[in-house]
């Protein structure tokens, strides 16, 4: 079941007036169920893994909690349980098929004949190579979840409470609004937010509604409108290049490398950021704040600024249960770099089972190193202070940082290594070809994105737009029918615009 999905749209509604009806008490057993429906809906069988994950959690937990002789070796099992399941079911292949390499690589560098490694690949179920002996569907969310309980038992084992009441543990890990792409939940605030809500006996709330709401609406053009009519452009951009490589094919010329990589950059900010905003206005009507995951993350103006606005949920996480740990800050200068390295390659590796994510975060590992190491000059010189301090300054920031971001995304969406050398390689280049500007010119793109504008503008929760105008217009459309005619017409454009056929949420695959 998919927030953008006909199911979601019967699904959701009847939750919500369950949940508002039933009495307190009822309402977090009524939300496990809810959420284990939602998940189940793709595939039954990962419930189960789903379940006996929490349970072994919540037991490791409590046992962390009361045996403090044996918290450690408790801590371990936990770390084991969560990170070996996630290993399993996510780098099983990945290894496999790496290991096949590596030897086979080995055994023709020393010339050494007649020993053939592609039983390796057939085990990891490379079906491009050989046929499938192990065929590992990766379960949706499985690296959001193990965060989540490794989060839960990290902080259980420095002096937390854990959550004793089963069904409350069972409802932080599963809840259905941030279940399969985050954002990464902290415990203590949704627990805290679920026990004001029974205490408090909290009623319908109708300015969480229409927040909630305005989110959801928000996140479903993202998705349908903006993501998935720029995706075309994406493949076509990558796609060609591929075929050049493969078949010296016609591929595609400088000005569409360009757009392509442009446009993956929107499509996945657009992609994640409006399945967060579906998540988290689901949440909010439900009574449920759940942490935002992007503060414009293309203004950054630096490689630091980038991460701190960026999937903001997973950079804290890196930053409190990897980078911290490793010793942060606080060693010396080149061991804090060898942190950040290993935070941000481990990093790229959880976002996806092959060597060009790693590439990807390595990338950016060296862009916080040098952006770490730049700062230290630029605090020591009163020149470069006053040029960042300039308005000038900061539009080279933002723009160098922009650049450094897209060249990141090139390594991100690239199948391998190779093609993203070569659509780096034909962003330098002059080649004639027309074949992804063509695309953009019948696409529905320009429009799409300014009814996008002008919602942000009325709507977005920040204070960028001051004009009495707009705040005169804002406060107007702020009443109940106004709302429902304006979410009525954002659904509409939203389905217009749609393309015929739907992508999946890029980071389902994580």
């Amino acid at each position: 079941m998919l927030f953008n999905s006909l199911n979601y749209l019967l699904f959701f509604p009847l939750v919500f007036a369950c949940f508002w009806l039933a009495p307190k008490k009822v309402r977090p057993f009524l939300l496990l169920v809810a959420s284990y429906v939602f998940y189940m809906s793709w595939m039954p069988i990962y419930g189960l893994l789903l379940f006996f994950l929490t349970l072994a959690n919540y037991f490791v937990g409590i046992a962390i909690n009361k045996f403090q002789s044996k918290a450690k070796p408790m801590l371990i099992l936990g770390l084991v349980i969560n990170l070996g399941t996630l290993c399993f079911f996510k780098y099983t292949n990945f290894l496999l098929q790496s290991l096949a390499s590596v030897l086979t690589q080995a055994a023709a560098f020393l010339n050494i004949n007649g020993i053939n490694f592609a039983w390796l690949t057939t085990m990891a179920g490379d079906v491009s190579r050989d046929a499938v002996a192990i065929n590992i569907i990766l379960p949706l969310g499985i690296s959001f979840f193990a965060f989540e309980f490794i989060h839960y038992i990290v902080d259980i084992y420095r002096g937390d409470k854990p959550i004793s009441n089963p069904i409350h543990f069972g409802l932080f890990a599963a809840f259905f609004p941030s279940q399969i792409a985050g954002p990464i939940k902290r415990y203590q605030d949704f627990i805290h937010q679920l026990h004001q809500e029974l205490e408090q006996n909290r009623s319908f709330s109708q300015e969480k509604f229409k927040a909630g709401m305005t989110l959801a609406m928000q996140g479903l053009f993202k998705k349908v409108a903006l993501s998935d009519n720029l995706s075309p452009l994406v493949a076509r951009g990558f796609d060609g290049v591929q075929t050049s490589l493969i078949a010296g094919g016609a591929g595609v010329g400088t000005l569409d490398a360009w757009i392509a990589v442009f446009a993956f950059a929107l499509q996945i900010y657009f992609d994640f950021s409006g399945y967060t905003d579906m998540g988290r206005g689901s949440a909010l009507m439900l009574g449920f704040s759940l942490p935002d995951n992007f503060n414009l993350p293309y203004i950054a103006s630096s490689a630091s600024d980038f991460w701190k606005r960026w999937h903001i949920s997973l950079s804290s996480w890196l930053r409190d249960y990897l980078y911290i740990p490793l010793g942060g800050g606080r060693v010396s200068r080149w061991h804090k770099h060898f942190n950040l390295m290993v935070t941000m390659l481990l990093g790229g590796l959880w976002h996806g089972a092959a060597w060009h994510f790693v590439a990807w975060g390595g990338f950016h590992g060296a862009g916080l190193v040098v952006n770490h190491e730049y700062g230290a000059i630029a605090d020591k010189s009163n020149l470069l202070k006053q040029f960042h301090a300039s308005a000038l300054g900061r539009i080279c920031s933002v723009l160098f940082t922009l650049a450094f971001v897209l060249v990141g995304w090139v390594l991100f969406r690239a199948q391998t290594m190779s093609q993203a050398l070569a659509v780096l390689s034909l962003l330098f280049q002059s080649q004639p070809s027309q074949a992804v500007v063509s695309m953009l010119a019948q696409s529905t793109l320009p429009y799409a994105i300014g009814v996008y504008a002008i919602y942000a503008i009325l709507f977005a929760n920040t204070s960028a737009y001051k004009p009495r105008p707009v705040v005169a217009l804002r406060q107007a459309l702020d009443v109940l029918p106004a709302r429902v005619a304006i979410w009525a017409c954002v659904f509409i454009c939203a389905v217009g615009f749609s393309p015929s056929h739907a992508e999946p949420f890029i980071y389902f695959q994580f």
